[in-house]
């Protein structure tokens, strides 16, 4: 019985201290980066017209807790034209989008996209990865390990997606 008297108080201490922090983790919680994609790409496209295109580029993703993430596009579109004309424009966009879980799919809704500085690419040339604000974006989602997931969109590559202790998708199998 007198162990148990004398380690009341050393337990209420333990708990006035680890009780603050044990909140605090749970309430900002949401605001941290759960799940991180990236990628590296190269993407060629030939027409009839004999005019080619090649795209090489990085792209990230971030997925927040709150079902709000940001994207990261960087990279150099080189266009070469009938005339044998080059023509080399940059990209540097940031991307902000709404997510939410729809089955083994992903429905990620564009909010902003913005241009920083040394973009030089035209609005109306197509860029992959990117649509416009408003529009409805479907990613299949596939479970590799324990904390890895593939996420895929319909004609682009796949991503490889690391996350921290499965909180965006412990469901999927």
């Amino acid at each position: 019985m007198a162990i148990v008297k004398s380690s009341v108080p050393g337990m209420m201490f333990i708990a006035l201290i680890a009780l603050p922090w044990l909140v605090s983790t749970w309430f900002y919680s949401a605001g941290r980066v759960v799940w991180e994609c990236h990628l590296d790409f190269e993407m060629l496209v030939s027409s009839p017209d004999q005019t080619a295109e090649r795209t090489l580029g990085s792209y990230s993703q971030f997925f927040y807790g709150n079902n709000l993430g940001f994207s990261r596009i960087s990279g150099r579109k080189v266009r070469t034209l009938k005339n044998g004309q080059t023509r080399v424009h940059n990209f540097n966009r940031f991307i902000d989008f709404k997510y939410v879980q729809a089955g083994p799919y992903l429905k990620n809704k564009v909010t902003k996209v913005t241009r920083k500085q040394g973009d030089t690419l035209d609005d109306d040339q197509h860029l992959a990865f990117m649509s416009p604000p408003g529009e409805d974006v479907y990613v299949q989602v596939l479970k590799l390990g324990p904390s890895t997931y593939s996420f895929g969109r319909l004609g682009m590559p796949r991503q490889i997606c690391q996350g921290r202790q499965g909180w965006l998708m412990p469901r999927l199998r």
